[in-house]
């Protein structure tokens, strides 16, 4: 969580105001239930899946990478790499969301113990080969380029029983594909609400999982994410992912002209919550609605 100045128009609290290549997973799913665990419905935990497809269908980033990100603040402008994939049940994939973004289709080779990935930005077909796979850990060789070195990936061992939940799945991150011509007013205000609702899912995703750190380091919006407070950023502040996920700067202004009005409307932050997701998390919600009266 980033501490800091809050920016000029900023809601705060202060301002409360009224398998070999199929996609599927094998049916039979991994337990909910673990000694000293915290139930939590929504999720699926995988420390007892019995298939590699079926653990493979979370998300995974290198072990170094994770690391690093604990310490970046989200306007840092120091870049790192967090090499990570999103693998989900229906055969879809999200890979660096966090830089450089790509996506398509994944499916997994029993026989070989390889995962083949067709990447839609790269238009190419990687493949890597599984040297050791637990709940929470995997180790690939990315045997596509003739690499011998061992790549160590950590995940969460748990997912969402709703793939549709997953703030990384691919139907939840179409709005940071950049459109190919320019677009309508009514779809660029689309974009920016999908934007909205990524956030979220982020949120929900954090306080679901329990995840231990929370970092929105290269997740593109124009809006600073504070505990107990949202603001706009500066125009030149704004980061090029963001302004690559519609078709040129003049477009993504209009979309920041919007966010800037929405940010303007009044909220009402819940009342007696401690926790500062949930306190962010509640506003952004109304945020999301919100921006349906703003055009």
């Amino acid at each position: 969580m980033r501490k800091g100045t809050i920016l000029l128009m900023t809601i705060t609290m202060l301002s409360c105001n009224g398998g070999g290549g199929k996609a599927g997973v094998p049916k039979e799913e991994a337990s909910s239930e673990g000694v000293g665990r915290i139930k939590n419905n929504d999720l699926i935990y995988l420390d007892t899946a019995q298939h590699i497809q079926n653990i493979l269908c979370q998300g995974w980033v290198i072990e170094d990478d994770a690391d690093a990100l604990e310490g970046m603040d989200e306007d840092s402008k120091f870049e790192i790499p967090y090499r990570s994939f999103y693998f989900a049940t229906n055969g879809s994939f999200v890979k660096n969301p966090r830089n450089a973004m790509d996506y398509g289709s994944w499916r997994f080779d029993d026989d070989s113990k390889t995962i083949f990935i067709n990447t839609t930005v790269e238009r190419g077909e990687d493949k890597y080969k599984i040297a050791k796979v637990s709940s929470a850990e995997l180790i690939l060789v990315n045997v596509g380029i003739n690499s011998a070195t061992n790549l160590k990936f950590i995940g969460p061992a748990k997912r969402f029983k709703n793939e549709t939940a997953e703030p990384f799945f691919l139907e939840n991150n179409r709005w940071r594909i950049k459109p190919k011509a320019t677009e309508s007013d009514s779809a660029i205000h689309q974009r920016l609400k999908e934007n909205i609702r990524f956030f979220i899912l982020f949120y929900k995703s954090v306080l679901a999982k329990d995840d231990a750190a929370v970092s929105f380091w290269g997740l593109p919006s124009c809006f600073n994410w504070y505990g107990g407070g949202i603001s706009i950023k500066k125009p030149e502040a704004l980061a090029e992912n963001w302004i690559n996920c519609f078709y040129n700067k003049e477009q993504a202004m209009k979309a920041y002209a919007l966010a800037v009005r929405l940010l303007r409307q009044q909220y009402e932050w819940p009342k007696g919550e401690q926790n500062w997701l949930k306190q962010n998390l509640a506003v952004v919600e109304l945020m999301y609605k919100k921006l349906d009266e703003i055009r």
